[in-house]
């Protein structure tokens, strides 16, 4: 406790040579010809400092945003609070060609921002904000141009994060969410399609305010695809699109079918490939057989190609075939042929190919050798004879006749005159 002063007669006095920045309580007490009386009351703690002010005015201000009946105004705290703390602001306005402003919030606002609603659509204003500290009001920050009430229009605008992900793998049986966060003015409708199909049953789309999603549990491989979000309002469009694979097992290959039975033993098959390889690729096909009349699928062969020749086949027997897709996931639904094939020799008519052989005749020199070289067709070999007029043609010195498969060919040596095959 120090005594600051002789006793003074007045209710006032100022206090000098304190210490800067230091804090002080201060008491005041009575004095008489009978002494001193009680002390008053300690004061609230005062610094020794400058005296304080009011704040100066926010730095900047401008509109942020604007609706038909509404403005919404951002500013920046004032460089200088006047050495005290900032209590709030105060917002004024005037209307049109006005001259007296109008206080807008009857309480101080705390934040940086305000949004003055209850305007008249079309209608322009003027704005300016003063802090506020225990001092008092303090100078005022005008928008450098009047603000119209009006609705904003603004193209949808899509925000994209971290989190985003365009394309999504899943597992069959699994679940996935394709999501994106959009803006615009007024708010966009949202529409999800996919490319080439319908939306699965187990679809479902989730729209807010600025954010829209599509669902789909239980994934299968039909689900896999490109699937694309349509955004739209009155002053534009934005489309995004998302790639969805799931990881199954194959679909089953198209139209088995029999190219060729031959051979007294062989079944040539063949097939399409799926309609959709289950998200990866399609490792090989496993074909598999069944004598008609039981009930035991036996595999006979895998492939990577579209055809595949059963062989060692008993003949007479009629057989059922089926073949199914693989990929890394596993094994497709089989495909069976629409009928059983039974295995014999076909019949297929005999025919001679004589294309070669213009107008079927043939001119040789007397004494020398002509060759006549006729290809054959037919199931069973077709059996081969020569005739010469009515009268049939044997191997000899002079007439050589050979058979192959495919070919008949009769060689006659010294021909004496011309001859007609």
């Amino acid at each position: 406790q120090t005594k600051l002063s002789s006793p003074i007669v007045e209710c006032a006095n100022k206090v000098l040579h304190l210490t800067e920045d230091m804090e002080y309580e201060f008491r005041v007490m009575a004095l008489n010809d009978a002494g001193v009386g009680a002390p008053s009351n300690i004061s609230l703690p005062i610094k020794a400092t400058e005296p304080k002010d009011i704040p100066c005015a926010p730095s900047v201000i401008c509109v942020s945003d604007s609706t038909n009946t509404s403005i919404s105004l951002e500013w920046t705290r004032p460089a200088d609070d006047g050495g005290m703390e900032i209590t709030g602001y105060i917002v004024e306005m005037v209307k049109g060609e006005d001259e007296e402003w109008k206080r807008v919030n009857e309480e101080l606002v705390p934040e940086t921002n305000y949004i003055v609603t209850g305007l008249q659509t079309g209608a322009e204003y003027k704005f300016r904000v003063a802090a506020v500290n225990h001092v008092g009001r303090g100078e005022d920050k005008e928008i450098p141009e009047p603000a119209q009430a009006v609705d904003r229009l603004m193209p949808p605008q899509v925000d994209i994060d971290a989190t985003f992900k365009q394309t999504h793998i899943v597992k069959a049986g699994g679940s996935a969410c394709l999501g994106i966060h959009f803006r615009g003015k007024p708010i966009p409708t949202a529409t999800w399609v996919k490319e080439e199909g319908e939306l699965g049953v187990m679809s479902e789309i989730t729209t807010t305010e600025g954010y829209t999603s599509l669902s789909i549990e239980s994934c299968s491989r039909n689900d896999t695809g490109k699937y694309t979000v349509n955004l739209e309002n009155a002053s534009g469009s934005k489309s995004i699109t998302f790639t969805l694979k799931v990881m199954d097992t194959p679909g089953a290959p198209q139209a088995v079918a029999f190219k060729e039975v031959s051979r007294d033993n062989s079944v040539l098959l063949g097939w399409l490939k799926p309609e959709h390889d289950g998200g990866s690729r399609i490792q090989c096909y496993v074909i598999e057989a069944k004598p008609k009349g039981t009930d035991k699928w036996v595999v006979v062969g895998n492939t990577k190609n579209l055809t595949y020749m059963v062989e060692k086949l008993n003949k007479g027997d009629e057989y059922d075939f089926r073949v199914k897709a693989k990929n890394e996931s596993g094994y497709s639904q089989p495909r069976e042929t629409l009928t059983s094939a039974l295995v014999k020799e076909p019949h297929i008519e005999p025919a001679a190919d004589l294309s070669d052989i213009a107008n079927q005749l043939i001119t040789c020199r007397s004494g020398s050798t002509f060759i006549i070289d006729v290809p054959i067709s037919g199931r069973p070999a077709p059996k081969v004879s020569w005739k010469l007029e009515e009268m049939r043609l044997k191997s000899s010195d002079r007439v050589s006749i050979k058979v192959t498969k495919e070919r008949a060919m009769k060689e006659k040596d010294k021909i004496f005159k011309n001859s007609k095959a």
